[in-house]
């Protein structure tokens, strides 16, 4: 994983963009404020935007994806997080771990602009994805409400 600049300032603080799990607001909030019921404070954190170049692929028996890069001309929508501190860039590498490596990329934000950011790319085995891409609202109705209850009670370290 790259090393975190340790700046004091916020502005310092890379956007990450976020493709999984971390794309659900209530859990978002629980990652980022230990909270998840504080999912609208997160919203204004977020904006929708699209990268290229990568796949987006199921973890086998695992709610979560995987992002792998890929020569094809593919691409998928999330969000781009802008973590209002240190700390809550730390929480998001934490929730992360160690199978996945922080990478830049370049994100095609709505407005048409362009946004340099980091998202977290596989670096776990190859034999451990599936074929078929990971959809995020199959995830959102059927498995978030266990991942929250789940973490009820705990919070990320930063």
């Amino acid at each position: 994983m790259q090393e975190i600049n340790d700046a004091s300032t916020d502005s310092s603080i890379a956007p990450i963009f976020v493709y999984g799990t971390l794309m659900a607001a209530p859990l978002l909030a629980w990652a980022l404020k230990g909270d998840s019921s504080k999912a609208e404070d997160v919203l204004s954190q977020r904006k929708p935007g699209t990268i290229f170049g990568f796949k987006r692929r199921c973890v086998h028996h695992r709610d979560y994806p995987a992002l792998i890069r890929s020569n094809d001309n593919c691409n998928f929508d999330g969000y781009v997080v802008f973590p209002t501190s240190l700390s809550e860039w730390k929480k998001l590498d934490n929730f992360e771990g160690s199978s996945y490596e922080r990478t830049p990329v370049v994100v095609h934000m709505v407005d048409g602009s362009e946004l340099d950011a980091f998202t977290y790319v596989w670096k776990g085995k190859a034999d451990a994805l599936a074929d078929e891409d990971w959809i995020f609202e199959y995830f959102e109705t059927e498995r978030l409400d266990a991942w929250l209850k789940l973490f009820g009670g705990m919070e990320l370290v930063g």
